[in-house]
């Protein structure tokens, strides 16, 4: 089965689908448009897209609905969902960049991109189905896998309290080579937690939720 929202993409002008994939470094080098103003158009409507399937679907309070949807466009699904569709081999990188890390960041934008220039080809109600599809929006609520943004919470916890929150965080080598992240949770500098995860941002969200647990605030 054919994944709708790359059918979407595949369908925009050969003038877009580049725009889309020209990273600032190529940009800079190529004195041409980088994608980061279309990606700045993707985001807004990435957002408005999920807020809207959220209130017409979703009937909770907003601090609620802000929160899942926080989830859903958040760095780490976007990476994941580029990963997925095979998106880092179609960006084009300057020489420059050579050597560097594709990061989650550049996923996410690209991913961002993506959709900036659907929009800009077929509009809003012809691109969210295939947006809330490729996020799996549907199937995660429905089956309540939701990730919580326990950052988020707990850096309300910390505000509301006035104490000192704190995130170190260590990266190494596992046994079979793959790269993973370390994170260590200080409250009032005393170490509290730590969480794992392949990215910075699944490591301190892991953090975050053990330090939540040791802190007796309910999840």
């Amino acid at each position: 089965m054919k994944n709708r929202f790359l059918e979407l993409f595949e369908k925009c002008t050969d003038e877009l689908k580049t725009l889309a994939f020209t990273h600032s470094s190529f940009a800079n080098e190529k004195k041409i448009e980088s994608n980061e103003r279309v990606e700045f158009l993707g985001d807004s409507v990435l957002s408005t897209i999920v807020s809207d399937y959220l209130y017409k679907h979703y009937h909770q309070p907003e601090g609620k609905m802000s929160k899942i949807r926080a989830s859903f466009v958040c760095t780490e699904n976007l990476s994941r969902l580029a990963k997925e569709l095979s998106i880092e081999s179609k960006i084009h990188f300057g020489k420059s960049f050579k050597g560097k890390e594709v990061s989650d960041a550049i996923l996410a934008d690209t991913i961002e991109s993506m959709i900036g220039v659907m929009y800009l080809s077929f509009g809003m109600p012809s691109i969210a189905s295939a947006v809330i599809e490729a996020l799996k929006i549907k199937e995660n609520l429905k089956a309540g896998n939701i990730n919580n943004d326990y950052k988020s919470e707990l850096q309300e916890y910390v505000q509301e309290k006035k104490i000192k929150l704190e995130y170190k965080v260590e990266k190494y080598i596992t046994a079979g080579g793959q790269e993973n992240f370390r994170a260590n949770a200080f409250i009032d500098d005393k170490f509290i937690a730590f969480g794992q995860g392949s990215t910075k941002r699944e490591a301190e969200q892991n953090s975050a939720k053990k330090t939540l647990i040791k802190l007796n605030k309910k999840l």
